[in-house]
């Protein structure tokens, strides 16, 4: 299989590129529209022409799921959808034409079981993304990260702290993140410009605000909070909810997944469950 290189320059040379990463639950794709609604706002956001429109890409979609669903029927898939260049030659003017289309159809693997019952460590990292509320594809910092303080943390993934204050919790390098007090509130930081709107956070929101034992507050969250935690967990297309029990060397709630993740874990796979 090739790929376009001189023909997709701003792309390929220009990192020009945005995306989105789903996953399918049973033959559906999990939240196909806010998926689509990001990716599309995404485009938007940098001037970027579309390769086509919405309904044709959603057809595409579902066409393509459907298919990979006949070759493995049991299997849940992670399919990446990228909008690529669409500017002229080398330069950084518009061409006219529509942003090229990838679409990586693979199997979903998400972490070992053992990650969801003992829970994972996670390593600071300080590092604000560019252009944050558009999904680029640029992780060149995550990279980074698990080369360096990943492992000199025996951590499974990286937690970015705003470079600015060296203080304010910002997202993970694929996820986002979240934190409950001793009196069972859950906080999670804002939609304030400096990190992604996630679609699996999203998922979460909705779902708590019809559960009245849940309590979901959109604040900002300092490192110096970290030791005041009940429980911490991440959440993802590809994870789900994911507890953590320990952030650079602070343990969180003694070290074990706590009673509102689990319950929160529950929650969620319930709702896959019934998709």
């Amino acid at each position: 299989m090739a790929l376009p290189f001189i023909d997709d320059i701003s792309g390929t040379m220009r990192g020009y590129r945005v995306f989105t990463a789903c996953r399918s639950v049973r033959g559906k794709i999990f939240r196909l529209e806010d998926h689509l609604d990001r990716l599309y706002n995404c485009a938007q956001a940098i001037y970027m022409l579309p390769p086509l429109p919405r309904d044709e890409l959603r057809d595409l979609l579902n066409e393509l799921v459907e298919k990979n669903g006949h070759v493995s029927p049991a299997t849940d898939f992670l399919v990446q959808i990228i909008f690529s260049g669409g500017l002229l030659g080398s330069t950084m003017k518009q061409s006219g034409a529509g942003a090229h289309l990838y679409i990586a159809v693979q199997r979903l693997e998400p972490p070992e079981p053992a990650a969801y019952e003992k829970g994972v460590a996670l390593a600071t990292f300080r590092h604000q993304r560019f252009w944050a509320e558009v999904k680029l594809l640029n992780y060149v910092a995550a990279v980074v990260a698990s080369q360096t303080v990943v492992p000199a943390q025996d951590a499974y993934d990286v937690l970015f702290v705003d470079p600015a204050d060296n203080q304010s919790i910002l997202e993970g390098s694929t996820f986002t993140a979240f934190f409950v007090t001793r009196n069972g509130a859950i906080l999670t930081p804002p939609l304030d410009g400096r990190i992604l709107d996630s679609i699996t956070r999203k998922a979460i929101l909705d779902l708590t605000a019809k559960e009245p034992r849940f309590q979901i507050i959109q604040t900002s969250i300092r490192m110096e909070q970290l030791s005041s935690f009940a429980e911490a967990f991440i959440a993802s297309t590809t994870r789900n909810i994911l507890p953590v029990v320990r952030i650079d060397d602070c343990v969180i709630g003694g070290g074990v997944t706590g009673p509102v993740t689990k319950a929160l874990m529950e929650l969620f796979q319930d709702h896959l469950d019934a998709y």
